[in-house]
């Protein structure tokens, strides 16, 4: 592949970015929707036990962490790197404080750990993994994307069953992120192009895998991408195909999303553009409500019981989303870890190129 080749790839990737709609960030709404709505769902007192609460879940952790990752990737430039590693870093030692209080406050300590992003904040970690690669990606797109698909399913064959340093989950969704990178913005603009009726065809042959996953009772930890095949009591060949089988899933699944968000600046459009805010204030939220959701089917367990407890959920996801997102708390999120990791990359010198030459060319010897 030459690089020409690969320059338009990643032109053409950029020319599609500046001049792209609101789809994008409307995915991201539904996808934080979907990131509280799950969290919500697992505090239920059945959670993963019950059969409709199960479901949800299995269509809900098929897609939507590797769907964020790959618009992630859409995203990431190589510009201003080391301020976009800053900023995850300050993010996740503020946050992995703040977590450690909440929890403390409520009853439910953890253990401090440097190593060991608690609960959601192993995507910040993970983050800064993905953005290293991205000069790598951008140089050779395709070549990486090969490299990191063949390194998302070898990750399992890893005997790592800790959060340590998010390396699971960073290995198993970089793929995603590659993706993201090389040829996002490209699905994001060609999908919704197609026929209505394609689209939506599209989104139900999506919803097979998943429901196919429910009915042979697939195990939790293989949608949470972070226990090696040996811990998941599987060969090092049954895990390939399962891990290769989720990976086609949850592509099919983003695909249709991109194919049936709006094209508009509506509320989804407004929550992606402050997903991050409610990606990390959202679990403060779900600490507290935990006990209250928690006790939802002490009182008794039924079909009414069971449908008012995803209601309440679903509409719990709603207004949290809302409420985390207000701009005031979203700059509190955003734009001093910002601010600061501007102020610390200033303080490195640079490098500065060397004047080009004036010297007259020599033809001849």
């Amino acid at each position: 592949m030459s690089r020409g080749a690969h320059a338009s790839d990643i032109g053409l990737q950029g020319a599609i970015m500046n001049a792209r709609d609101h789809r994008l960030d409307a995915a991201k709404g539904v996808l934080i929707l979907l990131v509280v709505f799950g969290h919500l769902l697992e505090d239920l007192s059945n959670g993963w036990e019950d059969g409709a609460v199960r479901l949800l879940l299995t269509v809900i952790y098929a897609f939507h962490m590797p769907a964020f990752v790959l618009l992630a990737g859409v995203t990431a430039k190589a510009k201003r790197m080391t301020e976009r590693i800053l900023t995850f870093v300050i993010l996740l030692v503020v946050f992995q404080c703040v977590y450690f209080a909440a929890e403390r406050y409520v009853g439910y300590p953890f253990d401090w750990s440097w190593v060991e992003p608690h609960w959601i904040l192993w995507f910040l970690l993970a983050m800064v993994w993905w953005t290293l690669t991205v000069p790598i990606v951008e140089r050779l797109p395709r070549i990486t994307l090969a490299v990191s698909i063949a390194v998302g399913l070898a990750a399992g064959l890893l005997l790592v069953d800790d959060d340590q340093f998010s390396l699971m989950r960073g290995l198993v969704y970089w793929p995603f992120f590659v993706l993201g990178k090389v040829y996002g913005a490209r699905m994001i603009a060609a999908v919704p192009r197609l026929p209505r009726l394609s689209r939506w065809a599209i989104g139900a042959v999506a919803l097979v895998p998943p429901v196919l996953l429910f009915s042979v009772d697939l195990g939790r930890q293989w949608l949470y991408s972070s226990r090696s095949y040996d811990h998941l009591d599987a060969t090092g060949l049954e895990g390939l195909l399962i891990r290769a089988a989720l990976y086609a899933t949850a592509l099919l699944l983003t695909v249709a999303l991109f194919g049936l968000v709006p094209d508009s600046a509506g509320i989804l459009a407004q929550l992606g553009e402050r997903s991050l805010s409610i990606f990390l204030l959202h679990g403060l939220v779900v600490i507290g409500l935990s006990p209250a959701i928690s006790a939802i089917f002490e009182s008794g367990y039924d079909r009414p019981v069971q449908i008012a407890g995803i209601a309440v959920c679903a509409f719990l996801a709603g207004a949290i989303a809302l409420v985390v997102s207000r701009r005031p708390l979203h700059w509190l999120v955003a734009t001093p870890p910002k601010r600061a990791a501007t102020f610390l990359t200033s303080l490195v010198p640079t490098r500065k190129q060397p004047p080009l030459s004036r010297e007259p060319a020599r033809h001849g010897v």
